[in-house]
């Protein structure tokens, strides 16, 4: 065989190789679809969800391992009739490779089995309902927030126990979420040997608070706990409390959610000074990561970090990390779910991992409703605990 026969199958053998193994940079982009109430009563979480995913993948400039992340996002509406095609659009049209989102427990329910029967690495925001992590846990579902009863387990036995309320009005929205927090304070409140006076539920996107805020008894109890309320409706509640004279006669004591920095404590004002929350992120948390992500959100929404927004990121945080562990080839699917359970690295607010139903493993603080320097601020007053997901 003469030299040029070996130069031409030396030549086919390369374009072969280049053909079957595309270096990364040659790869298509890695495409991520969002899932987010963009309209709607959640609109306000969903958008500052977005923020914060946009800020994690631009430390990172929408380049893994050399190869280029695409979003594709879509609007929920916080509905699940419109989360199932939003997704099946995702999935089956934009052929995603993961799945980032929704926020609501009701659409991520509603999804769950069409995506885990895709197989799609999913990954949640927020979307609180136990069961996601427990029976209908499955190997490519993951939730990088917290269960209902993360935060509010460890923070109810603080109520009770360090804070010294004996006896509470728990308030919740009634929708899945708004009523499993509020059933994970009241179960370990009463584990603490608390009282629950009362339980009031608010319509999501209720025009009034008044019909619900006049339900509280004040003499009757040594706090009001806005143990599963947020967004527009939080708002409402706590300036209605506030001028039905309820804050004042007897202490607030709410999810961090409820006066979140960034989209609730502007709106509400003055009226959430003194509130004492208790939740996994506020920008008042002193360590370099944070410093960096609050500067980030600052630049991108001119305010400051909400949780809602640091929900956003820590979505995004351990997706960025998995596929540096894999190198980007995403297309190795199973590599992708072990490279992210196996993630473990320091957040913006404190250590992040999974635990073995891949459900996130949280820091939980003491906040109180401050003024700083013209603004108002969630500022740590204490380290509540370590939140582990209930079995």
């Amino acid at each position: 065989m003469n030299s040029r026969v070996f130069v031409i199958i030396g030549v086919t053998l390369a374009l072969f190789t280049l053909v079957a193994c595309p270096p990364v940079d040659a790869q298509s982009p890695i495409k991520i679809g969002v899932l987010l109430p963009l309209t709607g009563p959640l609109a306000g979480i969903g958008t500052s969800n977005k923020a914060g995913i946009e800020v994690a993948f631009e430390e990172v400039q929408y380049r893994v391992s050399g190869r280029e992340v695409r979003l594709q996002i879509e609007d929920s509406e916080g509905k699940p009739d419109v989360g199932i095609t939003k997704a099946r659009r995702l999935i089956e049209q934009e052929q995603v490779s993961i799945l980032l989102g929704p926020v609501s427990s009701a659409v991520a329910i509603a999804l769950r089995d069409y995506v885990v029967s895709k197989g799609v690495p999913w990954s949640l925001i927020f979307a609180t309902a136990p069961q996601l992590t427990r029976e209908l846990a499955a190997p490519n579902l993951f939730r990088h927030s917290y269960s209902a009863e993360q935060p509010q387990l460890p923070s109810a036995a603080y109520v009770r126990n360090k804070l010294g309320y004996a006896k509470v009005t728990v308030v919740g929205l009634d929708y899945v979420a708004g009523r499993a927090e509020a059933r994970g304070f009241m179960d370990g409140y009463k584990a603490a040997g608390g009282q629950v006076v009362d339980e009031i539920y608010v319509p999501l996107g209720a025009a009034d608070a008044a019909p619900f805020v006049t339900k509280i008894k004040p003499d009757a109890v040594d706090a009001v706990v806005l143990a599963g309320i947020w967004g527009g409706d939080a708002i409402r509640f706590i300036k209605t409390l506030s001028e039905y004279g309820v804050k004042g006669r007897v202490p607030i004591v709410a999810t961090v959610s409820a006066v979140a920095e960034g989209t609730m404590l502007p709106a509400i004002g003055k009226a959430a000074l003194g509130i004492r929350s208790y939740g996994v992120y506020s920008a008042g948390i002193d360590n370099p990561e944070n410093v960096r992500m609050v500067r980030a959100i600052r630049a991108k929404t001119g305010t400051l970090a909400s949780g809602d927004a640091y929900a956003g990121y820590i979505a995004a945080r351990p997706i960025i990390e998995a596929l540096k562990a894999i190198n980007g080839r995403i297309e190795d699917r199973d590599a992708y779910l072990r490279a992210l359970r196996a993630v473990d690295f320091v957040g913006p607010a404190g250590p992040f991992k999974f635990d073995e139903k891949q459900n996130a493993v949280i820091n939980v603080y003491l906040f109180e409703t401050r003024e700083v320097d013209g603004e108002l601020r969630n500022m740590v007053v204490d380290t509540i605990g370590r939140g582990v997901a209930q079995r």
